[in-house]
């Protein structure tokens, strides 16, 4: 799904740029994701989004450290095209104002058939910049669209992809007011249902409720910058620049840590032998 960002391109014609960049995104970047659910004794709940991705040769799980309390040590995980669920330990996580958690995940990453991919380290942004009005992409698994079966006894978990652009004050004439927003660590992107456009028009219903988005990692496409040095674009030079956390009931913008203080985390946690 896409919201359709601001153009001097005719309406139509950037809608279906959008939509097909989305289509792209989507294709590449859904090996990199995941679902997290807590098991129950009678089941298990959806209760958010994961990222796999690569730091010194590591496989490591990203997500959210309130994801991982939520998961109250029952947290698990599965791999792209693979129905397996793992148990997640070894966490190591900090708070607010950059609520990331990450673990280890070379162990099981053998022991089920899969296709799932770590995003590589020299795809990862230095630093969340990118050039005013590009489009950024973020993939999570949220509201309706991932939920647990009792009847079918399984996590239905289908991926919700989203192509927006960052929240612009000027733009949008508002500014984010929110106790738990520092425009030095977090950015945001506007989220309006009623402007988005279905992927996926005749399967799949937009999430209002935005609930498991959490732990959800955002792309810079670089689309923009590409088109503006007159460069040939492709899913490939998107770089990672983000990882949502939180989402306000109050407002309609996803809020997300920057790219650098999750790389000074992980760089953190790895010095000290903490993963």
């Amino acid at each position: 799904m896409t919201e359709l960002a601001k153009s001097a391109q005719p309406p139509a014609q950037w809608r279906q740029m959008q939509i097909d960049i989305t289509c792209q995104m989507r294709l590449v970047m859904m090996p990199f994701v995941t679902p997290l659910v807590r098991t129950e004794p009678d089941g298990a709940a959806h209760v958010g989004s994961g990222g796999c991705l690569e730091q010194l040769g590591r496989k490591l799980l990203l997500t959210n450290d309130h994801v991982v309390r939520e998961g109250q040590g029952r947290l698990a995980h599965k791999y792209f095209d693979s129905d397996r669920y793992f148990a997640i330990a070894g966490v190591i996580g900090e708070p607010l104002p950059t609520d990331l958690a990450v673990a280890l995940i070379d162990q099981s990453w053998h022991m089920t058939s899969h296709s799932a991919m770590t995003f590589p380290e020299h795809r990862i942004a230095p630093k969340h910049n990118p050039v005013r009005g590009e489009l950024l992409f973020m993939m999570g698994f949220a509201g309706k669209r991932a939920y647990y079966s009792p009847s079918l006894n399984v996590i239905v978990t289908h991926g919700t992809p989203y192509l927006t652009q960052e929240f612009d004050p000027a733009l949008e004439e508002r500014e984010i007011k929110h106790r738990k927003f520092d425009p030095k660590y977090h950015f945001a992107m506007p989220w309006e249902p009623e402007k988005i456009d279905l992927v996926d028009k005749d399967k799949k219903t937009i999430p209002i409720d935005p609930h498991g988005f959490s732990g959800s990692l955002v792309w810079n496409t670089r689309f923009k910058e590409y088109g503006e040095a007159n460069k040939d674009w492709e899913p490939g030079v998107a770089q990672l620049t983000g990882i949502v956390w939180g989402w306000p009931t109050n407002s309609s913008v996803p809020f997300a840590t920057r790219i650098e203080f999750v790389t000074t985390f992980l760089a953190h946690a790895l010095e000290v032998g903490l993963i």
